[in-house]
């Protein structure tokens, strides 16, 4: 199936990945970035998928190297081997290689043509999607970014019976996510032991869609993406992004922010109970207790969702409806802090 957003298609079926250079026609060179250890799984077969065969450039993983410098990596790369204006960078990989390929695309000569083959789940119902890229910086969780929309993306639910199951439950917590700020039929997905993962995913990704198509530079409305997230970036920062997937800092991040809605009485405590079990019974890698509460809390002030001296918070009031809250307190989110550590 096809799902049209205001700027390009996303593709979503089984065993679309080996026909990705069908379905995303090339002006010039292609250029293929993956990790090394997506390489022959995914990588050689969407440059094969080209005609001519795509180059393929490799990167390491992990969100510790979301950095410049892998950035500058990939740039280089494609320096040395003559990519031009109308060349096309197809990014293969989970969040952390469409964030920094995506940023390479976005100011390699001022902005090359983009495609996202996320391979995994995380990334094909959250990161792939919406034109952000980024890295990260000392101070913080995608500090260095720019907006650049993707030409398309193709994703393929088939390439995710690789993933390691730590990994796929990583990212049905972005899925879930979605499903409280906007369908409360994807949420109650996460109450049924039935396998949908198909629809799970198209669901995830129409939300998404929805929310993005109606504020492409995050103005207003898109910040209902970060539900969980301020509080998840802290985590992430404080941990040196090791220890804990993205996934499941934003699982402990919406239980904070869960936290300080009911005690602003936002949110209704049985509600905010039901949500709390539909992501306990994923069982996400608790926060050790040996990382400073004050440490995460310092690294939640360079959120790039604060405006001026404003701390912004996106907080529920019920399944499928959520409130951007522009005056959340150091000390609420201390408090948020303390509920997750708890």
């Amino acid at each position: 199936m096809i799902i049209e957003t205001k700027q390009y298609p996303i593709h979503v079926g089984r065993d679309l990945i080996d026909r990705t250079g069908a379905l995303v026609r090339a002006r010039g060179k292609v250029f293929v970035v993956t990790s090394t250890g997506l390489r022959e799984a995914f990588g050689d077969r969407v440059a094969a998928s080209f005609e001519p065969v795509a180059d393929v450039i490799t990167v390491e993983e992990g969100e510790s190297r979301k950095t410049l410098g892998t950035t500058n990596h990939i740039v280089t790369n494609l320096l040395d081997r003559g990519a031009k204006r109308d060349s096309m960078l197809v990014a293969v990989g989970g969040g952390m290689i469409g964030d920094t390929a995506g940023f390479a695309a976005a100011i390699f000569l001022r902005g090359i043509d983009l495609v996202h083959v996320p391979t995994t789940l995380l990334a094909q119902v959250d990161s792939s999607i919406g034109g952000k890229t980024a890295v990260n910086h000392a101070r913080g969780k995608n500090l260095i970014g720019a907006f650049h929309p993707p030409r398309a993306v193709v994703i393929d639910p088939a390439v995710l019976h690789s993933l390691p199951e730590r990994e796929r439950v990583s990212g049905l917590y972005e899925a879930l996510k979605g499903g409280v700020i906007g369908d409360p039929t994807l949420f109650e997905m996460f109450e049924k032991p039935v396998d949908l993962l198909d629809e799970l995913i198209v669901r995830a990704i129409l939300v998404k869609v929805n929310i993005v198509d109606a504020d492409e530079r995050e103005a207003d409305l898109r910040r209902l993406l970060n539900y969980g997230h301020t509080i998840a970036h802290g985590i992430e920062n404080a941990m040196k992004y090791e220890g804990i997937t993205h996934g499941e800092a934003v699982a402990w991040g919406m239980i904070g922010a869960n936290a300080i809605a009911v005690r602003r009485g936002i949110l209704p405590r049985d509600v905010s109970e039901r949500i709390e079990r539909a992501i306990l019974a994923l069982a996400p890698r608790r926060v050790p207790r040996a990382i400073d509460a004050k440490a995460i809390l310092a690294a939640t002030e360079h959120d790039k969702k604060n405006t001026g001296s404003t701390r912004v918070m996106v907080l529920p009031s019920a399944i499928g409806t959520c409130e951007i809250v522009s005056d959340v307190a150091e000390e609420e989110i201390a408090y948020g802090i303390d509920a997750v550590r708890a």
